[in-house]
């Protein structure tokens, strides 16, 4: 018996325009009147994801920065920071590799570049207004999550550069090809799902969890069923249960709806 939900946004509930089809919408509404949870786990920032959240009425905890945040309905929150030693060593390979670098503190999108290419893509994903600010110069030093923004093979060999200087104090991952994440090596979406689910006293095995980026890898692998969807990396396609059609096809409804 399922008993949660887990939902990814981008790419998965959310189509390419980024809203939630009324499929998807009317089949989450009728699960829930059935006492099945939903839950939004998302790499975007709180401010980011909130609209989808309300969109649904959900009361549930709303999983940010792939679970760096959990903000909960009656106002407490959560958070695993990237931490000043660390954050440092983040600023200066993205300044020796030339690369776009988004730092992120108290729901504030900071940049060292809000007129390039890079800051208008992840402004039109994300809904987010970014603010110009010199890095050596930060009030305090800390980010909610780290995110490198260009081409993937350039992010390969920066997330290399990571893993040698930082090792397991860092988590790493990609939520799309051109979005390289990082975030405290504790965190990632699997561990706050199982951590919300002790919570909520549901067992990891009546969870189903929706996702399409390397970002949902373990949280497709923590829950008892893991759904890919078809647009979604090859890498989580194989840790996978099931695949079901595109997020513009309402995947998760029609996948939903065919299961439950």
């Amino acid at each position: 018996m399922i008993k949660a939900i887990m939902l990814d946004l981008d790419g998965t509930l959310l189509d390419n325009l980024h809203r939630i089809s009324d499929t998807n919408k009317k089949i989450l509404k009728k699960l829930e009147d059935k006492g099945i949870k939903i839950f939004l786990a998302t790499g975007r920032s709180y401010e980011s994801m909130r609209s989808y959240h309300e969109e649904l009425n959900l009361t549930t905890p709303a999983i940010c920065y792939n679970g760096a945040k959990i903000i909960y309905s009656h106002g407490n929150e959560k958070e695993y920071p990237v931490k000043e030693r660390p954050l440092q060593i983040l600023i200066d390979i993205a300044r020796k590799y030339k690369t776009h670098l988004n730092i992120y503190q108290h729901e504030i999108w900071y940049s060292e570049n809000i007129k390039n290419e890079e800051t208008k893509i992840y402004r039109e994903i994300s809904g987010l207004k970014p603010v110009e600010k010199d890095f050596d110069s930060l009030d305090e030093m800390f980010s909610t999550k780290v995110l490198y923004i260009g081409e993937q093979e350039k992010l390969l060999k920066i997330e290399k550069n990571i893993k040698n200087k930082l090792g397991d104090s860092v988590h790493t991952t990609f939520s799309k090809p051109f979005f390289l994440e990082i975030l405290d090596g504790n965190v990632n979406k699997g561990t706050a799902m199982k951590n919300i689910m002790e919570e909520e006293n549901i067992p990891l095995s009546q969870v189903i969890a929706f996702g399409d980026g390397l970002n949902d890898k373990e949280m497709l692998e923590t829950a008892g069923i893991g759904v890919a969807m078809d647009g979604a990396f090859d890498e989580l396609k194989q840790v996978a249960d099931h695949v079901t059609t595109s997020n513009n096809e309402s995947g998760v409804g029609e996948f939903l709806k065919k299961y439950l």
